[in-house]
């Protein structure tokens, strides 16, 4: 069976009515708590029981779960208001409607019950899949989930750089179940945070810190036959295509927050009599950081359009591709630019700058390196580079 992007979304409501309202609940939400978030490596709940209470939550998700049955479109727009104000709280909503999607599309009854909790803001979600030796290459997982006598599965293994993965409720997990089948023997399951035998350590970083990554070890951790989902190495390939247009419009918003600052104070700090602005140097800085966001903002608003068609996966790996591997190499033009601009005092804490331009060094390796995407886009054009 030939896999799709998704249908086409049942409801509609217009682009930039939807915008506004989620530009509003930026300024509201986000934009009060990044700071304080980002000085404790912690974070705020309170943001995703506002996301929730918002309708942010379960954007794509079917109405008898308490969603909103809108399309990547709409969830894109999200991403880029919120990530506008902060890109790490905006990965907190894109971490709930990728691993909620898993659940709904791919679960039973008690898999939609924890869809539909989360969509409430009862249960925060974290997506499970990376591992110290399996980052991109997801098939080298190495966690394993053993079948017992009484047909529930033990886990046992670590999972790395998961995000939220110490917060959450419940963590999406994909596994190992059957090594001899290779990429078909993967199952996802719903693990509470809270099973015996499971642990988390945040990982310290420098960046993404609203939003912390954790190891999660499982030491025969103990998950019921009606936990496991009809859900493996195929969707969660399908699920990255997905991420990745949300990923570039996280960066789309960090780069239009970035340019906004860098213009406002181009136009205000003087030097030599003018503002530093007038000089062509600064200026053309400027003007090459707004062509990278305008590219960005067609390619991703065109790969989001293009998932929404419900077209064969096949068909869009270039949009998505494309879209996603241009606003992760121009996020880190455009803050870095930016960081210039601010001289010697974006190296301070006294101008938000510096925190812009590192927590845009994560883009190019997150949700499939800049070197995965450039492999995607050269096979698309017949070319083998394994």
């Amino acid at each position: 069976m030939t896999a799709t992007a998704r249908p086409i979304p049942a409801n509609s409501i217009e682009a930039e009515t939807f915008r506004d309202m989620c530009r509003r609940f930026a300024a509201a939400e986000a934009a009060p708590r990044w700071q304080e978030a980002d000085r404790d490596s912690s974070f705020p709940r309170a943001f995703y029981l506002a996301c929730a209470k918002a309708g942010l939550i379960g954007i794509s998700a079917p109405e008898e779960l308490g969603g909103t049955e809108l399309g990547c479109v709409e969830e894109a727009i999200c991403m880029e208001e919120v990530a506008r104000v902060n890109p790490n709280l905006a990965v907190s909503i894109l971490v709930q409607n990728v691993a909620n999607a898993l659940l709904y599309h791919h679960g039973d009854d008690e898999h939609r019950m924890i869809a539909q909790a989360n969509i409430e803001g009862r249960a925060l979600l974290a997506l499970a899949v990376t591992e110290p030796d399996a980052g991109n290459d997801v098939q080298a997982l190495r966690v394993m989930a053993r079948r017992t006598a009484d047909g529930d599965w033990l886990l046992d293994g670590i999972k790395a750089f998961i995000t939220l993965g110490g917060d959450a409720d419940v963590l999406v997990l994909l596994a190992q179940t059957d090594p001899s089948k290779g990429r078909r023997g993967m199952q996802f399951f719903a693990v509470d945070r809270t099973s015996p035998g499971l642990r988390t350590e945040q990982i310290a970083a420098y960046v993404n810190r609203p939003a912390p990554t954790y190891r999660v070890v499982l030491d025969n951790v103990r998950v019921p036959e009606a936990r496991r989902l009809n859900a493996g190495f195929s969707e969660i390939m399908a699920g990255f295509n997905r991420e990745r247009i949300l990923v570039a419009a996280r960066w789309l918003g960090h780069m239009r927050h970035a340019q906004e600052w860098a213009l406002s104070y181009a136009r205000e700090r003087e030097q030599f009599g003018r503002p530093i602005g007038a000089n062509q140097s600064i200026a053309f800085l400027l003007a090459q950081n707004q062509v990278d966001i305008e590219a960005v903002h067609h390619l991703t608003a065109h790969a989001a359009r293009r998932w929404d068609s419900g077209l064969p996966i096949s068909e869009i790996i270039m949009d998505v591709s494309t879209a996603k591997l241009l606003a992760t190499q121009a996020v880190v033009r455009v803050t870095q630019n930016a960081l210039h601009i601010g001289g010697g005092w974006g190296l301070t804490e006294e101008l938000p700058v510096m925190r812009m331009a590192l927590d845009a060094l994560v883009a190019p390796v997150t949700v499939g390196s800049t070197e995965i995407q450039l492999r995607a886009i050269a096979r698309q054009l017949d070319l083998p580079c394994d």
